[in-house]
């Protein structure tokens, strides 16, 4: 895999601040020590897909703690990668689960255009800290081919028996965000990749506001209000062609860099409850007092929700 680990603890992120250009300034993990155990976890044995299969022996899902506005209990590991080019990262827990019906859930993180992604560090230890397996590719370009090459290399490692990573990754439903230009590579993959389950869109949006048409699993748009994408974000959502689950939230007061700082908070919730099937957080986000749903410095609108369901419902 190459290049130099470094490893960091749990504990509460310091608030990072949005706004100018792509990245808001370098980000590192926390430094409080935390815990290597396997922590809590969601899932086991549910109904198929969307509800509409019959009974599917399914992984429990590796997630720790509660709080996603700050780190979870679990130490991270961060990991330069040299897969395509090179220039990514791999963003992990320490110790992964050994247990033999736990695995962890994964996600592909674009960052903004000219921005490396150690840059989002911050967001991206706080989702390892809470049991997420990421990779971060090296640029975004707006198409998925870095994306997809990144599920790619995920999935050789779990078939490696030498990998750490060896069995105990869910490739099946694979999560992909991104800042900006991260983006539009989160949409890009949304669309041609049949592994990406959920897209999350900081500060993003397409620029002919059509690249949510085709899709049917569920998107969320976090754009900050005086942001240079808020045009492209709310384009994107109120396309009447839209047929799959849409939620957008505009934070208030909120610059271009406002989703993976301020709002990381609701990355990790987006996430926890797409991939790791928590859906007690649909409420956070779909239901009226949510802590994403017109509360706080949260603006929202949500559409197509009525008859989806989650792989585990």
């Amino acid at each position: 895999m190459g290049g130099t680990d470094t490893s960091s603890g749990g504990g509460a992120d310091p608030a990072g601040a949005g706004g100018t250009g792509e990245a808001a300034g370098n980000s590192s993990g926390g430094t409080t020590a935390g815990s290597a155990g396997t922590g809590t976890s969601s899932g086991g044995s549910d109904s198929g897909a969307g509800g509409s299969g019959g009974q599917v022996n399914r992984p429990e899902v590796v997630l720790a703690g509660d709080n996603v506005n700050a780190n979870g209990p679990l130490e991270t590991t961060v990991q330069d990668l040299s897969f395509s080019g090179g220039g990514h990262i791999l963003v992990r827990p320490t110790t992964l689960t050994t247990e033999p019906n736990k695995k962890h859930p994964v996600a592909i993180w674009g960052p903004g255009g000219g921005t490396p992604p150690r840059d989002y560090l911050q967001l991206l230890t706080r989702m390892a800290s809470h049991g997420f397996v990421l990779v971060g590719i090296r640029e975004s370009t707006g198409d998925a081919v870095l994306m997809s090459a990144a599920i790619d290399w995920l999935e050789a490692q779990d078939a490696d028996e030498n990998s750490p990573m060896y069995g105990r990754l869910i490739l099946d439903r694979v999560g992909v965000f991104g800042h900006s230009m991260g983006g539009l590579s989160s949409e890009a993959a949304a669309q041609t990749d049949e592994r990406v389950s959920t897209a999350l869109l900081d500060n993003s949006g397409s620029f002919e506001h059509n690249a949510l048409v085709n899709l049917e699993i569920p998107v969320g748009i976090i754009y900050g209000e005086t942001g240079q994408e808020a045009p492209n974000a709310e384009g994107d959502f109120n396309n009447a062609g839209n047929k799959g689950p849409v939620w957008l939230g505009k934070m208030k007061g909120g610059g271009h860099g406002s989703g993976p700082w301020d709002g990381a908070g609701a990355n990790v919730a987006w996430m926890r409850w797409h991939l790791g099937g928590e859906n007690s957080r649909k409420d956070a986000f779909l239901k009226d007092g949510g802590d994403y749903n017109n509360k706080g410095v949260w603006q929202t609108q949500s559409k197509n929700w009525d008859e989806w369901k989650n792989w585990n419902e």
